[in-house]
């Protein structure tokens, strides 16, 4: 593949009688013909090493684009191509701190792609869709690792071993956080298709909205990074526990419903009662409950508002959430992400029910018993 790469680069660029190397991305850094083509040619050839070595091709990949400069009139797409298996390769083979870098190579790849195209002037139609390109193949390489660990695969197990230096996280504990990072990646994907849908629909008659959706698509692959390196760092921790940054809780709905709203279903939250400390745990499961009814109504229904009503009882915190929207597919409201919502909240001794309304639209709600944490 490395090889036809190469071969593909060579042929469209002297079948267009084109130049490898552009006006320079920096004032009087003039970099020869030679030097540029020979940069490109071995970021190409050492996507061979891609799986072994993911940051190799990325930071060779970065080099190549900063010597060749600017972009040209006519594109080559066997760059393009080798930048997208780069960044598939980075998010499916790059685990722990490994990962981490590439994940900060993968933003200075997207910075580089769009400098070099720009000028002056923002055009989502020539910015956007390379970028939004790179960050698809980097999130599939995400959910393809996951597949491969949630499979017992021996090239991904054996590299977490090898990389935690000491026994990791037993089989049980394994396979729930390897469900957890699918459930992420998931929730991540789903947000991601869905502004992207929003800002092609709204690309010419409302350039704004478009920006809007695609803050957005930035927004829900941060939150995926993050936790994305939360339960990497757990699957790879010594001993397995967990690790010192805090989960999302109830003090992040607010940002949440700023989100599900911006993404197009208006979201009110009310709180009733008085708000009593909470345990990690319990309050980490109740925001999940919260996101995930809230994702079930933007994939499954239209037209839709929800409100969110957070209740503290003398001995139990009630969340609940309704919305009033048309349900695309009533055999798929309960959604994976909810059946999983569930378990988590029946581990902790609540209860979760939901169902449609009488008329339309679909409820959730959660029972969690607790005993205040003064601490």
């Amino acid at each position: 593949m490395a090889l036809a790469l190469a071969a593909a680069y060579l042929v469209e660029l002297y079948r267009g009688a084109g130049s490898a190397v552009g006006p320079p991305l920096v004032a009087d850094l003039e970099v020869s013909e030679t030097v540029a083509l020979a940069a490109m040619l071995v970021f190409l050839l050492s996507t061979a090493l891609r799986r072994h070595f993911p940051l190799l091709p990325l930071g060779l990949g970065i080099v190549a684009l900063a010597l060749t400069g600017r972009a040209g009139s006519e594109p080559l797409y066997s760059p393009l191509a080798g930048l997208l298996l780069t960044s598939y390769s980075v998010g499916a083979w790059g685990g722990g701190r490994v990962g981490q870098v590439g994940a900060l190579g993968i933003g200075l790849l997207l910075g580089l792609v769009t400098l070099r195209s720009f000028d002056g002037t923002f055009d989502a139609q020539v910015h956007v869709p390379p970028a939004l390109a790179l960050v698809i193949a980097w999130l599939l390489g995400l959910a393809v690792r996951s597949i491969r660990a949630g499979r017992g695969d021996d090239r991904i197990v054996g590299e977490l071993d090898w990389e935690a230096g000491v026994a990791a996280p037993d089989s049980a504990g394994r396979d729930e956080l390897v469900r957890e990072l699918r459930d992420v990646i998931e929730r991540a994907m789903s947000a991601v298709v869905l502004h992207t849908r929003e800002a092609r629909r709204e690309l010419d008659d409302d350039p704004r909205a478009a920006q809007r959706a695609l803050v957005m698509v930035e927004t829900a692959g941060t939150e995926a990074l993050e936790e994305t390196q939360r339960i990497t760092g757990l699957l790879l921790s010594p001993d397995g526990t967990p690790l010192p940054e805090p989960e999302p809780g109830l003090a992040d709905l607010d940002f949440l419903a700023e989100q599900v709203t911006a993404a197009g279903v208006p979201v009110a939250t009310r709180v009733e009662g008085r708000p009593l400390p909470l345990t990690p745990d319990l309050d980490a499961v109740a925001y999940r409950v919260v996101h995930e009814a809230l994702m079930a109504t933007l994939n499954g229904t239209t037209d839709a508002r929800s409100d969110v009503i957070v209740r503290y009882g003398p001995d139990e915190l009630q969340i609940e959430v309704v919305d009033d929207g048309i349900s695309i597919d009533d055999d798929a409201a309960e959604t994976t992400g909810l059946l999983t919502a569930r378990d988590a909240v029946v581990r902790l001794g609540g209860t979760l029910d939901a169902g449609p309304g009488d008329e339309r639209g679909y409820w959730v709600v959660a029972r969690l018993p607790y005993e205040p944490d003064w601490s």
